[in-house]
């Protein structure tokens, strides 16, 4: 209960942090204009708004490694994906004040139910039988040549000027590279304090958050978020929950009715998580549209 209680705490936490960061670089960018990369930067660091998403997202990512260090990853991760949901409902709060801005529709909140529901079943039929403290070391570098292919065959996608669908293959690595990133955090967090920085697993976690950010952004700025935000948001948890039992040992609770239960979770949760970021993609091109500001590297509407 602590784990579930702490990794909704980090989805708050993050959706705060999404919102917060997000308008707070919209109104820079309409102020400072297109092309000037240096002065919106220079812009945030001094706005006390996106310096206090900043602080959200670092108490997020806290939560998060709390809630890893005493629950299973296949209950922490799926719950992370609730942030979309509270993000949902933050924007639209903070998007009532300006009448000119696009409110979710009723796909969106429709999404964002199914998605609550989702989350729900998957949590009570899962009853996951906790493995191993610390990662199999076999099991978690065999994920991380994995990883290493799979972004080396996307950046070399993205990188041909004629290549169709570079977003796409850009989020790809990026969702997966966030999902084992989940797994390496856990691993680091269950380890006693004075043994991470001799630990191999914290400077892996630090190469592959790094990555999967670098991968993020660089699909932001290939193609439309619309191509690139629900592969990230859908592959990060299923990634995590797929590789749970090989690195882990985590597993399932047995049983006709317990499977159901998890396969209808993992299918509502990932058709929601997919409508609701495709949905919330499209409405962020709108709002671009409407207040004249770029789109492309923008923060996403995602939320942890």
């Amino acid at each position: 209960m602590t784990a579930v209680v702490l990794a909704l705490l980090s989805a708050c936490m993050f959706a705060v942090s999404t919102v917060v960061q997000h308008r707070a670089a919209t109104s820079a960018s309409a102020d400072i204009g297109t092309g000037k990369v240096f002065r919106l930067i220079r812009a945030l660091v001094s706005h006390r708004g996106w310096l206090a998403g900043q602080a959200a997202a670092l108490t997020g990512f806290m939560l998060h490694a709390a809630a890893l260090r005493h629950g299973a990853v296949v209950i922490v991760q799926p719950l992370l994906s609730g942030g979309l949901v509270i993000s949902l409902a933050l924007g639209a709060l903070v998007d009532r004040r300006h009448p000119g801005r696009p409110l979710p529709d009723r796909r969106q909140w429709l999404a964002a139910g199914a998605v609550v529901a989702a989350l729900a079943l998957f949590v009570v039929s899962a009853a996951p039988r906790h493995g191993r403290a610390e990662a199999r070391p076999a099991a978690l570098l065999a994920c991380l040549a994995g990883l290493v292919v799979v972004a080396t065959a996307a950046a070399l996608w993205a990188r041909r000027p004629d290549a169709a669908h570079r977003a796409l293959a850009l989020a790809v690595a990026s969702g997966l590279g966030f999902g084992i990133t989940g797994l390496l955090v856990k691993d680091v967090v269950t380890r006693p304090a004075g043994e991470w920085l001799t630990s191999w697993t914290t400077y892996v976690l630090l190469a592959a958050g790094a990555t999967s950010i670098v991968f993020a952004q660089w699909a932001y700025q290939s193609g439309a978020l619309i191509e690139a935000l629900p592969v990230m948001a859908v592959l990060e948890p299923l990634v995590a929950v797929g590789l749970a039992g090989p690195v882990y040992g985590e597993q399932l609770a047995p049983g006709f009715l317990m499977h159901t239960g998890q396969v209808v979770g993992v299918l509502g949760l990932t058709v929601g998580v997919l409508v609701l970021a495709r949905r919330s993609a499209a409405s962020e091109l709108k709002r671009a549209e409407i207040e004249h500001v770029p789109v492309h590297g923008a923060i996403p509407p995602i939320a942890g």
